[in-house]
């Protein structure tokens, strides 16, 4: 049966019912007859024969003659969330790399926060481990800051690092992973390497995070960019 309006192209899209009663009178036209009736998007009449083709086609491409066809212009777009806050700036900028900084202390927060966001990163800030966590479920962060070293509690028994470590390498590969706190040493790569983190800052150094992150990820890209590019060539991320 036919599937769209030979005027204006748009899909017809029948309900079952619809399509049951259509096909019903089509078994019941009688020899020359058609089944006419109007494309709900163009008004247009459509015209099928018997076998649910539109009758006029055929004819009058036998006959040498073009297709009349009716251009429908398009529509204006809506820009109702214009000045309604529904749509953030941010969420236009889909291939600028996002940055998770999972901080609970605001003002070193700010500072990570602020330093990466001059790194050219969009910054998220979730509200829980919980949230951090289902974020990253679905959504790729090109950079994840953590500070572990909140209510005493040992790193490798935070939620967050062990979801980190738990995580497949295809996907743990891309995400660069800092470690914040007051007892890491800066730029330590041993230190990052011990607790699987790609950098370690010391909280006494988070205003310097634009530097020492370039300088972090370019040393880190020195070191592991042919590696990487070896498991690309052999089929792997």
């Amino acid at each position: 049966m036919i599937s769209h309006c030979p005027h204006c192209s748009g899909m017809l899209r029948f309900s079952d019912a619809h399509r049951q009663k259509v096909s019903q009178a089509l078994e019941t036209l009688a020899p020359g007859r058609t089944l006419k009736f109007a494309c709900p998007r163009c008004k247009e009449p459509i015209e099928l024969n018997k076998e649910g083709n539109a009758s006029s086609f055929p004819q009058a491409l036998e006959s040498g003659k073009s297709v009349p066809t009716k251009l429908i212009p398009p529509r204006a777009p809506d820009i109702s969330w214009l000045g309604s806050g529904a749509l953030k700036e941010s969420d236009l900028l889909e291939d600028v790399p996002t940055a998770m900084v999972l901080i609970p202390d605001p003002e070193i927060r700010e500072k990570v926060s602020r330093g990466l966001g001059e790194n050219q990163y969009q910054i998220h800030i979730p509200e829980s481990v919980d949230q951090a966590i289902d974020s990253m479920r679905f959504k790729e962060y090109a950079v994840v800051v953590f500070c572990g070293e909140e209510d005493g509690t040992p790193l490798d028994e935070q939620d967050f690092h062990k979801f980190m470590m738990q995580m497949s390498m295809a996907k743990r590969r891309k995400i660069y992973y800092i470690l914040v706190g007051a007892s890491f040493h800066t730029l330590f790569d041993l230190e990052a390497l011990t607790h699987s983190a790609n950098l370690v800052v010391n909280t006494r150094e988070t205003d310097h995070i634009p530097l020492l992150f370039k300088k972090g990820l370019k040393d880190y890209e020195t070191l592991f960019s042919s590696y990487a590019a070896t498991l690309k060539l052999h089929g792997k991320s």
